[in-house]
């Protein structure tokens, strides 16, 4: 197999939909021995940079309050507003980017590297994203099961809204180096996992058309 990867130590997106199970995913493959971030903390860490707060702060009136962004106010000013969504993102997605960079190329410079780089990220095609890692995992289930997952945090209104702002699962997976369907145990889940996980240090398919496609993985905790 050509070994087509780009970045040493080799770098992993995941991704997936709301309720797929990319959290349980990415928490394998620490296991398995990978170095691993989610985005989710990054945009944690971005709205906490005075920069980016005051820009909110004053775009959108009365979010920042004592000094940090309430992100609640936040998210129901964006949530209905995909023109506001799209301001937020254009703001936070670039430096997202940046700090993953910034973590590849520290955990890279380290004296003992680890073998795989894996990063969590939700909206990898939606943000243009995908060109930072050398292959791309998508985590994935029916769609009436990720609701289920999510019933205890949304509604089915809010679960359907979020679902629309995103990517469908058929165009993800076209997109994807692997795809792991995540409906059964998890230690299929994690047997599935381990098979991207040699493959990619091997070399595995960076958007060939030969990607691996993966059988019933485990429902994990839905995240």
């Amino acid at each position: 197999m050509q070994d087509c990867r780009r970045n040493k130590p080799p770098r992993l997106a995941v991704t997936g939909g709301i309720g797929s199970g990319k959290s349980t995913a990415l928490a394998f493959l620490r296991e398995l021995g990978a170095a691993t971030l989610s985005s989710d903390s990054l945009v944690h860490e971005a709205l906490q940079e005075e920069l980016i707060m005051t820009a909110i702060g004053e775009h959108f009136r009365g979010t920042l309050v004592h000094g940090r962004i309430d992100r609640a106010a936040l998210a129901r000013l964006v949530f209905d507003d995909e023109e506001e969504r799209l301001w937020l993102e254009g703001l936070l997605h670039p430096e997202v980017r940046r700090r993953i960079e910034a973590w590849a190329a520290a955990q890279s410079a380290l004296t003992h590297p680890p073998d795989l780089l894996a990063v969590e990220v939700p909206l990898l095609f939606e943000s243009a994203m995908a060109d930072l890692f050398d292959a791309v995992l998508l985590v994935t289930a029916p769609v009436d099961l990720r609701r289920k997952r999510t019933a205890a945090k949304l509604g089915k209104e809010d679960f359907e809204r979020r679902a629309a702002q995103q990517m469908s699962e058929d165009e993800k997976a076209g997109r994807s180096d692997y795809v792991v369907q995540n409906t059964g145990s998890a230690v299929r889940l994690c047997e599935d996992l381990a098979d991207v996980y040699a493959d990619v240090l091997a070399g595995g398919p960076r958007r060939n058309g030969s990607g691996m496609r993966t059988g019933a993985g485990g429902e994990g905790t839905g995240r």
